[in-house]
């Protein structure tokens, strides 16, 4: 379905500490995205967020790349849209635009899970809203605090510390997703039996499990065709 590329995408894009991977992450999350909108359309909309995520990253990359020309030997490049002010304020617009991306996907992702009967993943996700929001609260205390002169860096510390734990916990709802909602078409592989009888026994409970997570699915694309015939 695409809840796996989701997976692996997101892990790059917000967990590994390189740029250029941040986009290749970016992107995968975008396609994977992309293809979800079959299922819920909203799911489409938080790609448009990406967009300009990709454009702060390109920035950074390309400040990467010119404050290391010089220890490669080669002549020092300045750009006069390449300086410390410039590059503070696109990180604060990546901050903001990292939280409105994952506000807009946590409540997609809920709004699915909900309608495919699935409460845990419910749950999380509004667990991730709330911690979003918290986020969101303290970068805003932080800046109105600098703006007047009283600046408290015990509010930013806490908002980076809030976005380490809802990454991981996201990234945990997606990993649920992925192991909960069935992709269209694994239900006619057939796997061969293990030696090891508990291994057996786990895929027996796991194939029940997707069992009814494609029963529940199939009601619900069957509940969404036919809202569009009504229409």
């Amino acid at each position: 379905m695409g809840f796996g590329i989701l997976f692996l995408s997101y892990f790059l894009a917000f967990f590994v500490p390189l740029s250029y991977l941040h986009i290749i992450g970016y992107a995968g999350v975008a396609w994977a995205l992309y293809k979800l909108k079959d299922y819920r359309p909203t799911f489409a909309r938080a790609v448009w967020w990406l967009i300009p995520l990709g454009v702060c990253c390109l920035y950074h990359i390309l400040a990467s790349v010119l404050s290391l020309l010089p220890s490669m030997g080669l002549a020092e490049v300045q750009l006069p849209f390449v300086n410390a002010t410039v590059t503070a304020v696109v990180s604060m617009i990546e901050s903001a635009l990292i939280l409105r991306f994952h506000f807009m996907l946590l409540r997609t992702l809920r709004g699915f899970a909900s309608e495919l009967e699935l409460p845990e993943i419910v749950k999380r996700s509004d667990w991730g809203l709330w911690l979003v929001s918290i986020q969101c609260s303290c970068y805003i205390l932080a800046m109105i605090l600098e703006l007047v002169g009283m600046s408290l860096p015990l509010f930013s510390v806490i908002a980076l510390l809030l976005q380490f734990v809802w990454s991981i916990f996201n990234l945990y709802n997606l990993f649920t997703c992925y192991m909960y909602i069935c992709p269209e078409g694994d239900e006619s592989m057939e796997r061969a039996p293990s030696r090891f009888g508990f291994v057996n026994e786990f895929r027996a409970r796991m194939d029940e499990r997707d069992r009814r997570a494609r029963e529940k699915e199939a009601a619900y694309m069957e509940r969404k065709k036919n809202k569009k015939n009504r229409k």
